[in-house]
C-alpha cells in the first residue's frame, strides 16, 4: 500500500498521464528522430513524430508502411540504448493501428524483439493470440519471462540490465498500414495487485450498474392495401413497442439490476427495411412474399440505415449507446450485429463503416415473434461478447465462462448453468421443457465468487413452475445466474459480467482481463473550458481514460454531486441559467471498477451571466421590476400567492434580490 500511496502524491505533482508503478521514462516522447522503419520487402516505410494521436505525454510516433511482409520499427536505429530494465517484468507499447486490408493481420501480433548487452543475447516476445487491435488503442503489457499470453524465445545470453535495442514487427494480408506506438517503457507490474480503493460514491449511486440508452427504430408500414393497418395489426402480431418494452424489463430485472436499458427515441417507420441489393418491398411485394414465405436473397442495408441516419455521429456524440431494430419477418437482419471502428462478430456482420469511432451493437429483433426471441437473440448477443472476453468456449471447466455454460450432457454431474440453445439439463436444441433431473451447480453462482463444486437437482420446473413459457423463464433464469457483483474476481476478470455485455466499446480492442492493470484513471473536462461564460443548457463533457476498466464519471457542481454517466463518451446537461448567474465551479471524477479508485479533474470555472443584464439596461432597473411585480401581485387575489405553499410576495422579492446582487 506504501506504493500506491507515493504514486498518489506523485500523481498530485504530475497530473494526468503519471503511472504508478516503477518504470522507465517513455521511450517515444521526444525520440522520433531514434526510431527507425524497416520492411523485409523494401517496401517504403517511415517514422515520425505525431500529435494527431497521443496517449501518454506530449507526443507518439506513427509508423506508415507499405510492406506486406514483416515490417515494423525498432529503438533506437544503432543499438546503442544500454538501457538497464533488469528490475522490470514488463515491456508496456501503446498502440494505435489503421489496418484497411481486407482481411486484415497475417498471424499474431505483434512480435517484440528485445536486443542486449552488445549482441550477446536476445529475447523474443510472440503473443499467443492476437493481441494488436484495429482502430482503437491498446496498452500491450509484455512479459519479459513469457507467460500469461506470451511465448518467450531466447538466443545467446540476454541481459536486462544492459537493453540495447527494441522491436515492434507487425505483417499483414495484403499490403500497407500504419501504426501509432505511445508511452512504451519497461515496467514492473504485479498481477495480483489492485489500485487504491476510492471513496463511497455519492447518495444513491450504485457504481456496479450500466447505463445504456437505447435507440429503438421500428419498421412498421401502413399496409395501404389492408386498410391503413400497421403491417403488425394486419397479420395479429405482437405490438413491437410493447415487445421491446417487455424485452428490455426482462433483461434489466433479470441482470440483478445492473443492466439499466432505457428507450430515449422511438421511431416508427412507414416503410418496409431496405436491403444490401437495395431492393425494399412494397405493401403488396411484402404480403406476397411473407405467404411464400419467399426470402429475398440479400441482407439488410445496416450501412446505409446507419449513415442515413447518423447512428455513428450520435454514438460518438453520447446521445445513444445502441441500436434496436424491430421489423417484420424476411427482413435479411442478423440477430444482433456490430457496427463502427474496431467492430467484431457478435453473431452477426461486421460494418465498421457504419458508424464512426466508436462501437455498437444493432439489434435485429422481429415482431412476428415474442418476448422470448428477443431476448434469445440478446443471448446470443451475450455468448459472443464473453467468447471475446475469455477466449474459445469449450465443454470443459478451464475457464469461468465454460465452467457457468458447462451442460450435463458433457459432464454428468459437473453441469453449470447451460447457455441460449442449451440449459443444463438439455439434450437437443431449445430442450427448455425437458422433465429430466440432473444434478447441477447452478445455484452456487449466486454465490460468486465463492464458487463450490456443491449440487443440487434441477430440471424445466426450476424456471418455469407452471410451465407456461419455459423458452423466456428460462432465459431470464439463465441471466439471473450470470455474475454481477463488484470489483474484480479471482480469475482476474470483473466480477460483474454485465459492464462486459453493455459497455463494448471499452473492452473492443482487448479481452478486459484485468492482471498486471494500474487501474488509476485520469480524466480531464473537455467542455466547457476553464474562464468562460455559458447560459441556457449546456452540454458538458469529459475524457476518461484508464489502464484497467473505467466505470463512471461523476459531475460536481459547486462542490455539489449532480449526475453520473456509465459508458463513454462521458457527457451531462446542465441548466447553467437556472444554477444563477456569478461564477461556477465543474469538476468531474472518474472512478475505476477494481476498487473504486477516484480521479479528479481539474475545476473549471464559468460564468453565469445575468439573464439581459437587467442594471440600467433599456432604462430598465431592478427596482422597476420589483415595482412591476408588486402591481401585478396586488391585483391578484391574495389566495393565489399569499401564503400559498408556505410562499408568499416577500418571499419572491427577498429571492429576486438576492439572485439579481449575486449578478451585480
Amino acid at each position: 500500500m506504501s506504493r500506491w500511496i507515493a504514486c498518489l502524491a506523485q500523481l498530485s505533482v504530475l497530473g494526468a498521464g503519471s503511472v504508478c508503478v516503477a518504470q522507465s521514462a517513455d521511450l517515444t516522447e521526444g525520440n522520433a528522430p531514434s526510431w527507425v522503419a524497416f520492411a523485409s520487402d523494401n517496401a517504403t516505410a517511415s517514422v515520425t513524430a505525431s500529435t494527431e494521436r497521443v496517449k501518454d505525454g506530449q507526443d507518439s510516433i506513427l509508423f506508415v508502411t507499405q510492406s506486406g511482409f514483416d515490417t515494423g520499427v525498432r529503438y533506437p536505429a544503432t543499438a546503442t540504448l544500454n538501457l538497464d530494465a533488469s528490475g522490470s517484468n514488463t515491456l508496456a507499447v501503446w498502440m494505435y493501428p489503421e489496418n484497411n486490408t481486407p482481411i486484415g493481420w497475417q498471424g499474431f501480433q505483434p512480435v517484440i524483439t528485445i536486443r542486449t548487452g552488445g549482441g550477446s543475447g536476445s529475447i523474443r516476445l510472440t503473443p499467443t493470440s492476437q493481441m494488436t487491435p484495429n482502430f482503437a488503442w491498446r496498452l500491450i503489457k509484455a512479459p519479459l519471462a513469457g507467460g500469461s499470453g506470451w511465448t518467450r524465445t531466447t538466443t545467446g545470453t540476454p541481459n536486462l540490465a544492459d537493453v540495447d535495442q527494441i522491436e515492434l514487427k507487425h505483417d499483414t494480408w495484403d499490403a500497407g498500414f500504419r501504426i501509432w506506438f505511445d508511452g512504451v517503457r519497461f515496467m514492473d507490474l504485479d498481477p495480483d495487485s489492485l489500485p487504491p480503493p476510492g471513496p463511497p460514491p455519492p447518495p444513491g449511486v450504485d457504481p456496479n450498474i450500466i447505463e445504456s440508452k437505447v435507440y429503438l427504430y421500428i419498421f412498421d408500414p401502413i399496409m395501404e392495401n389492408f386498410g391503413g393497418q400497421r403491417l403488425h395489426q394486419v397479420y395479429g402480431w405482437g405490438d413491437p413497442a410493447t415487445l421491446a418494452a417487455a424485452a428490455i424489463n426482462d433483461i434489466n430485472t433479470s441482470s440483478g439490476g445492473r443492466a439499466r436499458l432505457e428507450v430515449v427515441e422511438t421511431v416508427i417507420a412507414d416503410e418496409h427495411p431496405r436491403f444490401q441489393d437495395g431492393f425494399r418491398h412494397t405493401d403488396s411485394t411484402f404480403a406476397t412474399a411473407w405467404a411464400a414465405r419467399d426470402f429475398h436473397n440479400s441482407t439488410f442495408d445496416y450501412v446505409g440505415f446507419c449513415n442515413t441516419h447518423n447512428l455513428g455521429e450520435r454514438v460518438d456524440d453520447g446521445e445513444i449507446d445502441e441500436v434496436w431494430l424491430y421489423a417484420p419477418p424476411i427482413g435479411g437482419m442478423w440477430e444482433s450485429c456490430m457496427a463502427g471502428q474496431g467492430a467484431y462478430w457478435i453473431n452477426g456482420g461486421v460494418y465498421p463503416s457504419a458508424g464512426g469511432a466508436r462501437a455498437f451493437p444493432i439489434m435485429g429483433l422481429n415482431y412476428e415473434r415474442g418476448v422470448a426471441e428477443a431476448i434469445h437473440s440478446f443471448g446470443h448477443r451475450s455468448e459472443n461478447v464473453m467468447v471475446h472476453s475469455y477466449g474459445p468456449w469449450q465443454a470443459n471447466r478451464n475457464t469461468t465462462w465454460n465452467r457457468f455454460t458447462l451442460l450435463d450432457r458433457d459432464a454428468p454431474g459437473l453441469g453449470g448453468v447451460g447457455n441460449v440453445h442449451f440449459p443444463v439439463n438439455a439434450e437437443s436444441d431449445y430442450d427448455y421443457a425437458n422433465s429430466r433431473i440432473v444434478n447441477s451447480n447452478a445455484h452456487v453462482w449466486f454465490n460468486y465468487p465463492n464458487l463450490t463444486d456443491a449440487t443440487a437437482e434441477v430440471t424445466y420446473r426450476t424456471w418455469s413452475r407452471q410451465g407456461v413459457d419455459p423458452h423466456r423463464e428460462y432465459l431470464k433464469w439463465w441471466y439471473a445466474h450470470m455474475p454481477h457483483v463488484p470489483g474484480r474476481a479471482p480469475d482476474h476478470y470483473l466480477g460483474n459480467w454485465w459492464r462486459y455485455l453493455l459497455d463494448l466499446e471499452q473492452f473492443k480492442s482487448w479481452n478486459g482481463r484485468l492482471d498486471r492493470t494500474i487501474g488509476i484513471p485520469t480524466v480531464r473536462t473537455t467542455f466547457p473550458t476553464n474562464n468562460t461564460s455559458v447560459s441556457g443548457v449546456i452540454r458538458i463533457t469529459a475524457a476518461a481514460e484508464v489502464d484497467g476498466a473505467l466505470g463512471r464519471v461523476d459531475l460536481y457542481v459547486d462542490g455539489q454531486y449532480l449526475d453520473s454517466d456509465y459508458l463513454s463518451p462521458y457527457t451531462f446537461r446542465w441548466d447553467a441559467t437556472a444554477a444563477g448567474g456569478g461564477t461556477h465551479t465543474l469538476v468531474t471524477k472518474a472512478y475505476e471498477l477494481q476498487n473504486g479508485t477516484e480521479a479528479v479533474a481539474a475545476p473549471v470555472n464559468v460564468t453565469v451571466p445575468c439573464p439581459g443584464d437587467f442594471n440600467g439596461t433599456g432604462g430598465v432597473t431592478v427596482q422597476d421590476i420589483f415595482d412591476f411585480l408588486a402591481a401585478y401581485f396586488a391585483a391578484l387575489p391574495s389566495a393565489d400567492f399569499n401564503g400559498v405553499g408556505g410562499v408568499s410576495v416577500q418571499d419572491i422579492f427577498d429571492f429576486l434580490a438576492a439572485y439579481f446582487a449575486a449578478c451585480e
